[in-house]
């Protein structure tokens, strides 16, 4: 029945924020990615106020925020990819991909180590940070599907 709910949720949500889903994929403003079934969206939570895209289950998250190229005069991908590293003081290095980079940090929050794997991509009037987070010890069983999410991520241009 929760299941049920959180469907109609998502599906309401979707229409108001202009993010559909289809089967798996998932659409919102000009980015589309395939999720995992199991994939619950948690857009209604308050931790989630600041993300595009907020969908994810019980050892894995996946969080989307656009940002606006208009507000980020002739930047490139690669340029916004090494902002978005510095501005957040962190110690790694982008590698790029089909789809645009990745890279890969550990933080703790609160007493909990979580493993962030982050895309950074380009649509056509946006930029996108895709975060897939789980706690540090769920990583290895999760690498599977955050490569999976990550490879299938496409642009609605």
């Amino acid at each position: 029945m929760k299941w049920r709910i959180a469907l109609c949720a998502l599906l309401v949500l979707c229409q108001l924020t202009g993010c559909s889903a289809g089967g798996n994929t998932v659409r919102c403003k000009d980015l589309s990615l395939a999720l995992p079934a199991d994939f619950m969206d948690l857009s209604q939570e308050s931790y989630a106020e600041d993300a595009d895209l907020y969908c994810g289950r019980t050892t894995l998250i996946v969080k989307g925020l656009a940002e606006e190229k208009a507000g980020l005069v002739d930047m490139t991908l690669e340029e916004f990819t090494d902002y978005v590293i510095s501005s957040n003081k962190l110690t790694c290095a982008p590698t790029p991909t089909d789809y645009g980079f990745v890279f890969t940090y550990e933080a703790t929050v609160g007493e909990t180590p979580y493993t962030y794997t982050t895309a950074t991509t380009e649509g056509e009037t946006n930029f996108w940070i895709i975060q897939c987070y789980c706690p540090s010890e769920n990583a290895a069983e999760n690498n599977a599907d955050i490569q999976s999410i990550l490879n299938s991520i496409s642009h609605n241009r």
